[in-house]
């Protein structure tokens, strides 16, 4: 999301966070009793417009909130990841270099799925965030496996090994526990290490 749709959008927060204080203490305020509050003659204009000047307006209203809706969408998916990396000659695509380093994970560290990866061209190298579910023990032999394969598998798609690697451990699986304990273990753990 750019700079210019993240001010647009915390402008048309703060506007409709305003509108919505003022309807309420309005509210408030007119079921206290005692108090006569009559609605701004900008509003009464435009009720008392055409029929067409109305609907205008209520489609302006609708297109803006759409908007805020698409904006907000795209703040959470994140950054759209580009198509292709320029790799010197050759062009990349990261969805189908993370598909790679992925299988190459599952295939080569035994006891270890693979939920996603995500390949991001870094500077020199790349950055690798890999989403995996691990047996409880042997982190660190894992940890150091994982670097070794992935490094190796980026080497020799793209003939850059260079970069960084994030393991996000989303659950323990294995180790004795029964299928019932499997999808309570939720708690994680991450670790990055350069490649």
């Amino acid at each position: 999301m750019s700079v210019v749709s993240r001010i647009l959008a915390v402008v048309v927060a703060v506007c409709g966070m305003a509108c919505g204080l003022v309807g309420l203490v309005r509210a408030a305020a007119l079921a206290a009793g005692d108090v006569a509050w009559r609605p701004p003659h900008w509003w009464t204009a435009l009720i008392d417009a055409p029929a067409s000047w109305s609907a205008a307006a209520a489609t302006v209203a609708a297109a803006a909130a759409a908007a805020c809706l698409v904006m907000a969408f795209r703040q959470l998916r994140g950054p759209a990841q580009p198509a292709v990396v320029r790799v010197g000659d050759v062009d990349v695509k990261p969805d189908a270099l993370a598909r790679m380093v992925a299988q190459r994970l599952a295939a080569e560290i035994a006891g270890l799925t693979v939920a996603r990866v995500r390949v991001d061209r870094d500077g020199k190298g790349w950055d690798v965030v890999a989403v995996v579910d691990v047996p409880p023990l042997g982190l660190a032999v894992l940890r150091d496996h994982a670097v070794d394969v992935v490094m190796a598998e980026l080497e020799r798609a793209t003939g850059i090994g260079r970069g960084r690697l994030t393991l996000d451990v989303r659950r323990f699986v294995g180790g004795g526990e029964s299928e019932e304990d499997e999808p309570r273990q939720r708690k994680g753990l991450g670790f990055t290490r350069p490649l």
